[in-house]
């Protein structure tokens, strides 16, 4: 794992939208606002990026709505993982 860049890992239904268990966003900084545009792009299809709207989005083991939700700043080195909120009925 390159340190200099952002690691993205993704669980559920994100792996299975983008096609992959983690990618690497190649820029030194980006919100979490950023971070899910990309992720959006990536998904294979229009319809697999509907289920990157319900996500919990953890950096560095804290849940982003704990710091400052989708303007939380990551920067290089970190690690984003994105985890599929599931529920139903």
């Amino acid at each position: 794992m390159i340190k200099n860049l952002i690691t993205i890992n993704l669980l559920g239904g994100a792996k299975k939208a983008v096609g992959s268990p983690s990618l690497v966003y190649e820029k030194p900084t980006a919100s979490i606002a950023e971070i899910v545009s990309f992720l959006q792009h990536n998904a294979r299809t229009s319809h697999d990026s509907l289920k990157l709207d319900n996500i919990l989005v953890v950096v560095n083991g804290v849940e982003s709505s704990a710091l400052f939700g989708n303007e939380t700043l990551v920067e290089q080195g970190d690690t984003v993982t994105i985890v599929p909120i599931v529920h139903g009925g």
